[in-house]
């Protein structure tokens, strides 16, 4: 298991399975202008996935899947709201018509925009988790709060990025040694193969050293590029202030590296990674370190995020509702991980 970063004690507690627990609302970069080809949706779903919500606007308003486009897919057992957009001459009052006989589906405003919406065009999303079973002082839940939005947690993938117990991983490998899948289902597994990789790395980087910034880490601007660490003393006092933040790969073809590449955390990973695989499957095709270079470009993600605007409410005597943003691309349920301890089970 990831090693966790708590600096205070776990306050317990699970989540339930209702739908009700999990409440996401999406964070958009922009909103529609009102006019433009592209009809924008902004919708409320219930226990349904971004790619559900895909093929039914595919079929109610007959139009092609590239023609649909969303900022990030949403978690399907959960209450959700996020923008999609469709490109139609249809209107507004025509697609409400076409929609309203779907229960799970809300349609909360429709405008008009320029442009396709796309991948990452979100700058987070707004959280509300139910705890169950959670008996610490109230006291003590808010200084964890507190805590988390101050120092941060470690940015691992989740869980459901790895696919029903991990098996994308393997199907990634296989990628890797020439199999064969559609291309969607090619870039998920591979992706799932790089992010194992930076979990690993992100681990073993923070057992070592913590949220200490070094000479050649190549750090992270908040809302901006990447650049590489020369001055440890001046960064660290920056990354606590949360002005920049340490990077580790993603790897592929073109990852920026610091100059100590050989010397970092980073490429061991990568090949205890690589060996393991190959020891497990030695009747098969042997992998090389630099074997995702073929499948992707790779890139560099933040080892640590901190939350915004964390904070809590009581529901009843023993379940707590823990309210919370992050940027796109972190899991809230590595946060509830990091906050509950133990107990929490996703």
């Amino acid at each position: 298991m990831p090693v966790n970063n708590n600096s205070f004690a776990p306050i317990g507690g699970d989540m339930g399975d209702s739908d009700d627990d999990f409440v996401v609302s999406e964070i958009p970069a922009y909103l529609p202008c009102g006019n433009g080809e592209h009809l924008y949706l902004h919708v409320q779903k219930r226990g349904k996935s971004t790619l559900d919500i895909v093929r039914l606007l595919q079929n109610a308003l007959d139009v092609k899947e590239s023609d649909i486009g969303y900022a990030g897919k949403k978690d399907a057992h959960a209450i959700t709201e996020q923008w999609l957009s469709v490109r139609t001459n249809r209107n507004a009052d025509d697609a409400r018509e076409l929609l309203r006989p779907f229960e799970w589906l809300k349609i909360l405003e429709i405008s008009r925009h320029t442009n396709k919406l796309r991948l990452g065009h979100l700058r987070g999303n707004r959280f509300e988790v139910k705890l169950y079973h959670v008996e610490t002082p109230d006291e003590a839940i808010d200084a964890a709060c507190r805590q988390t939005m101050s120092n941060g947690f470690i940015n691992y993938f989740g869980r459901q990025r790895f696919g029903f117990g991990g098996a994308n991983v393997g199907r990634g490998i296989e990628i890797l040694r020439g199999g064969k899948a559609p291309h969607q289902l090619r870039i998920l597994y591979v992706n799932a193969v790089q992010s194992a990789i930076f979990n690993l790395a992100a681990g073993r980087r923070f057992e070592q050293s913590g949220f200490d910034v070094f000479a050649g880490d190549v750090l992270k601007k908040k809302n901006a590029g990447c650049f590489i660490c020369d001055d440890p003393q001046t960064d660290q006092a920056r990354s606590r202030n949360g002005e920049v933040c340490v990077t580790l790969a993603l790897p592929g073809k073109k990852v920026m590296q610091g100059p100590d590449f050989s010397e970092n955390t980073e490429p061991r990973a990568l090949s205890d990674f690589i060996e393991y695989w190959n020891l497990c499957d030695q009747n098969k095709t042997e992998l090389k370190t630099n074997c995702l270079s073929r499948f992707a470009d790779g890139d560099r993600r933040e080892m640590w995020i901190k939350p915004e605007l964390m904070s809590f409410r009581h529901t009843d005597n023993q379940s707590v509702t823990i309210e919370f943003s992050l940027p796109s691309g972190s899991y809230a349920t590595v946060l509830m991980r990091h906050l509950c301890g133990p107990s929490f089970s996703r």
